[in-house]
């Protein structure tokens, strides 16, 4: 029977890539607060989240260069911590009007890699219904942009369910490998026990009569 249990390095490299996501998110984030600056109170706002975010990135990366490993709840964590703050700036920057929903593609993306499929529903539902929400109270009204929130609501949900099922499928194979080269492992004959050669028997001398 195959292992159900996901290896340690598929959840290290889960963990890895949580990491590189954040990295994105922080500097995208950083790089849009100082490019399209608003009121004073959000723009100190924005900076506080994004260091809080810097540290907390900072301590996953040392464990990681540690070779110490990451908590599942510590990952489950960060992955909430992230759709919080994606969900923020799209509420700081208008709601439907604003341009930081593609933050949720790449932490989409980390999700269907790293967590489970209960969790992965789990946390890419609230993302969506928090941003399908957001969204529908700040359309204009009237409104011809709604059939635009729909694309991006499937076009979110493709990015999730299709990284999940290739992950799947590269899981299912690397624990068929893993179960075939134990089988041949188990299953291969030990080398026979060397033999030493017997010491040759000196020749006797014929008995004198």
């Amino acid at each position: 029977m195959l292992p159900t249990k996901p290896l340690p390095s598929e959840q290290a490299y889960g963990h890895l890539l949580i990491i590189i996501t954040r990295w994105i998110l922080i500097v995208a984030g950083l790089f849009l607060t100082l490019m399209v600056p608003g009121p004073m109170v959000i723009l100190r706002t924005q900076i506080l989240v994004i260091l809080l975010l810097s540290v907390a990135n900072f301590y996953l990366c040392a464990q990681v260069l540690t070779r110490k490993p990451i908590q599942d709840l510590v990952a489950y964590g960060v992955c909430a911590a992230d759709i919080a703050v994606i969900t923020t700036s799209v509420i700081l920057q208008g709601g439907f009007e604003s341009n930081t929903f593609i933050y949720y593609f790449p932490a989409f993306l980390a999700f269907s890699v790293a967590l489970p499929t209960f969790l992965l529903v789990a946390f890419a539902g609230g993302a969506l219904s928090l941003y399908a929400f957001i969204s529908l109270i700040t359309l204009p009204v009237p409104s011809t942009d709604f059939q635009t929130l729909i694309i991006r609501l499937l076009m979110l949900t493709a990015v999730a369910v299709c990284g999940h099922q290739y992950w799947s499928m590269e899981r299912r194979h690397q624990q068929a490998l893993t179960a075939r080269t134990a089988l041949a492992l188990h299953d291969t004959p030990l080398p026979p026990m060397p033999v030493e050669p017997a010491a040759p028997i000196a020749p006797t001398a014929p008995a004198v009569a």
